[in-house]
């Protein structure tokens, strides 16, 4: 049926992973939604396909930005987002080539999506930082290694995500080799790996999180305690653990979120920062500009009464609604706890039929799911991308939720042996 409208447009960027739920978040508010591909979908083709089936736009980026530019203008778009890291640069040209008043300015995008950078603008600003360097060759690596003198150190590339070719060395034989890896490959968004960051080891426990910037000040809608384990020599994401604001050292590291997203110019928007807590303090990993990629809205509601999802559609329509209401907001005592475990496969092989049921036999379970189908090869996993799957998971206290994440990972154990073929790997 042939309609006409005046209303006002939101635009997501690249409405992948956890950007999914911004296109449904704002139609449910009577908005019309423009999805915007910015190039090269790689992994996230699938995601890409639901994107443009939902929204009431699709777009596809050729690379004249002036014309994208002016399509979205005679569409009197009000607000632009992105929806995964791949996304964050050219939402940040739109919105300000739109002049939109909930933007963050473009001087500083690229310390907000290269990793080197990042760390280089925290440092001039004087928020703790990591030590790194840039490097593109063996001889500028053994320099760095050279004078950084200690080990572990994490090199990795400059614009990825989800832990992709994220490698922990223990050697200087390890580090060269994952430069080797690197240098030359492509990321998961099409970028071309011409050099790569290097940086010093953090020593800690690792949080995730997530919240809004608006007007400057920064909201947090909710932190997970991370915990990885090695497999096969990649340092993988094991479990998350809901951590909130009676945790101790809650106060400490979202302040410092604060004053490294200002540092860094995300002023407006969603931002996705990981954080370890270190003997000097607070350090941030990174930041993403934009909206959790693994985060369920749904558990979050249900444990704290809100949602990243929900507040970056409040504070996009109005930011100073938005800002009052957070001020006057007391803190949201955590009604449950919860878990996101991540299945992690060790080992490779043809997959039979995977029966998941096994794991909705486990107490507060609220969502499963393994990526592989019947005739997939599953992959060891090396990264976020390769996990196996994920088991999110709530209770009312820390012990009982320990117990089913216990749970959970025995019948993963006793599924992997059910399921995985190795003779026709």
């Amino acid at each position: 049926m042939p309609t006409l409208t005046q209303k006002d447009h939101v635009v997501i960027v690249d409405a992948y992973s956890g950007g999914r739920y911004l296109i449904p978040a704002f139609q449910s508010l009577g908005y019309p939604v423009i999805h915007v591909q910015s190039g090269s979908v790689g992994p996230f083709s699938r995601d890409n396909e639901v994107a443009a089936a939902r929204a009431d736009i699709h777009l596809v980026n050729d690379g004249d930005v002036s014309a994208l530019v002016e399509t979205l203008r005679a569409a009197s778009t009000r607000i632009v987002l992105a929806g995964s890291e791949g996304g964050v640069l050219l939402a940040d040209q739109l919105a300000d080539s739109l002049d939109l008043p909930f933007r963050n300015h473009t001087e500083l995008s690229m310390a907000r999506r290269d990793k080197f950078d990042m760390q280089d603008q925290l440092r001039k600003a004087g928020v703790a930082s990591i030590k790194q360097a840039r490097v593109t060759d063996a001889e500028e690596l053994d320099a760095w290694l050279t004078s950084h003198g200690a080990y572990p150190v994490v090199v990795k590339p400059l614009l990825s995500a989800a832990t992709e070719s994220v490698f922990v060395c223990h050697s200087h034989a390890e580090a060269h080799k994952a430069l080797d890896v690197i240098i030359g490959s492509t990321d998961l968004f099409g970028n071309r790996n011409d050099a790569a960051v290097c940086q010093e080891f953090l020593v800690g426990v690792e949080y995730v999180i997530n919240g809004i910037a608006c007007q400057g000040r920064c909201s947090i809608t909710e932190a997970w305690q991370s915990d990885k384990v090695d497999n096969h020599g990649f340092h993988v994401y094991d479990t998350q653990y809901l951590f909130c604001e009676e945790d101790p050292g809650f106060t400490e590291i979202t302040e410092y979120v604060g004053d490294a997203c200002r540092a860094l110019g995300l002023v407006n928007g969603p931002f996705h920062a990981e954080v370890m807590l270190t003997d000097r303090g607070p350090v941030l990993i990174e930041v993403g500009a934009r909206i959790a990629g693994g985060a369920d809205p749904y558990v979050v509601e249900s444990c704290l009464g809100h949602s990243q999802v929900r507040w970056v559609v409040q504070a996009s329509l109005n930011p100073a609604a938005f800002t009052e209401a957070r001020e006057l907001l007391p803190p949201v005592p955590r009604s449950q706890r919860a878990a996101y475990v991540y299945l992690i496969a060790k080992t490779e092989g043809r997959v039979r039929e995977a029966d998941l049921s096994k794991f909705l036999s486990v107490g507060g379970v609220m969502h499963v799911s393994y990526q592989y189908a019947a005739g997939d090869r599953q992959m060891i996993t090396k990264d976020a991308i390769t996990a196996a799957g994920v088991v999110l998971l709530t209770a009312e206290t820390e012990e009982e939720l320990n117990g089913r994440v216990r749970q959970v990972r025995e019948i993963e154990a006793s599924m992997y042996e059910a399921i995985i073929d190795r003779e026709s790997a």
